[in-house]
């Protein structure tokens, strides 16, 4: 009978040795995100009164602040345990919102504290990007490896552009295929990511709608996406920020010059300027 009574003892205390086991397993290897590393100071709002400028990706719990005007150099950093998955990312009153697996949540920049709730928009297989004096939209959607340009006076599509020599098979993804649209803001020039074939496409449509855009180039990325990508401009319209691969493309030389770590692993990426004590947000209404 006592035999038997320690070799139950014996067999709950290997058990209990095991699930400590997994569990300490389970927890190390936790993804950490790319910009917690040693030396990068928790985010501190700006105090010395002058303007600066952060482009901030989103990967998994965490905010990165990068700083263009010192070589897109990792400043700042945040660790955000509650928000698991971020899609997006946008302004809400001054605050960001941001958009998880669990909802909506609001980081406070002044204090670094995040909340629940918030007006955070949800992540979408249709992309829009108007160009007002051509009153032309340009939309990309899923099952279409290209974009479509509608015209915005009637509302009907009178081109549907496709990337010629580019292919991309619908059954192995990602779809949509051509997450992300950005017009340059000093000339009539679209790019499109191609998520699929790891690329950009570049588009001279200073002639849209009366003529079909002309592909300019085709910009190789340095990373392979594991998602559907993301594309954001600067707001002086210098550099596109490939969210899913990391790369920094300088747009007037057409080059990657950069890859982050944080943004291989987001695609929500924001511009924030701190100036005279609040966020303001280049790009979006005041």
């Amino acid at each position: 009978m006592t035999a038997r009574v320690w070799l139950r003892a014996g067999a709950l205390a290997l058990l209990v040795a095991g699930v400590i086991a997994g569990l300490t397993v389970y927890f190390s290897t936790e993804p950490v995100p790319p910009c917690t590393v040693s030396g990068i100071p928790t985010w501190q709002p700006p105090t010395d009164g002058q303007a600066h400028r952060f482009i901030v990706a989103f990967p998994d719990r965490a905010a990165c602040f990068f700083s263009p005007d010192e070589n897109h150099r990792l400043v700042a950093q945040l660790r955000l345990p509650a928000a698991h998955d971020i899609s997006t990312a946008a302004p809400n009153a001054g605050n960001i919102a941001l958009r998880t697996a669990a909802g909506p949540y609001t980081l406070d920049l002044h204090d670094g504290k995040l909340s629940r709730g918030g007006l955070a928009p949800f992540d979408t297989g249709t992309l829009t990007q108007t160009d007002d004096p051509q009153r032309v939209m340009y939309v990309t959607q899923r099952g279409l490896l290209g974009f479509r340009v509608i015209d915005m006076r009637s509302g009907k599509t009178v081109q549907v552009v496709h990337f010629k020599g580019f292919t991309w098979n619908p059954r192995f993804g990602p779809n949509p295929p051509s997450h992300g649209l950005s017009l340059a803001p000093d000339r009539p020039e679209l790019w499109v990511l191609d998520t699929p074939n790891n690329a950009l496409h570049v588009f001279d449509v200073s002639a849209v709608p009366r003529s079909s855009p002309r592909r300019l180039d085709d910009v190789r990325l340095q990373s392979t996406f594991t998602g559907p990508g993301s594309l954001t401009r600067s707001a002086d319209g210098r550099f596109l920020y490939v969210g899913g691969t990391g790369d920094v493309i300088d747009t007037q030389s057409q080059k990657s010059i950069a890859e982050l770590a944080a943004l291989q692993k987001s695609t929500a990426v924001l511009e924030v300027e701190w100036i005279g004590g609040r966020a303001v947000f280049p790009g979006y209404p005041r």
